[in-house]
């Protein structure tokens, strides 16, 4: 299984800690490196299967308008 973690720079060595503590596997990345095809490929498949579900009406996307919001 595989968990993925975003956090700020500060909260980074909790989650490790708690990474080892239950004896999982750690991998840190830092934001400044681009991804890797792997991660790349990864992340176009998961837009593609989820623009397919926005399709068929079965999930909802959120607007250009709330993700600038976010920001």
């Amino acid at each position: 299984m595989r968990i993925i973690i975003e956090t700020q720079e500060r909260h980074r060595n909790l989650f490790v800690e708690m990474a080892k503590a239950v004896k999982a596997k750690v991998k840190v990345e830092d934001e400044t490196h681009p991804p890797s095809k792997e991660e790349f490929l990864d992340s176009l498949e998961k837009s593609y299967r989820e623009a397919q579900l926005h399709a068929q009406g079965k999930i909802k996307l959120k607007t250009a308008r709330e993700l600038f919001n976010e920001l």
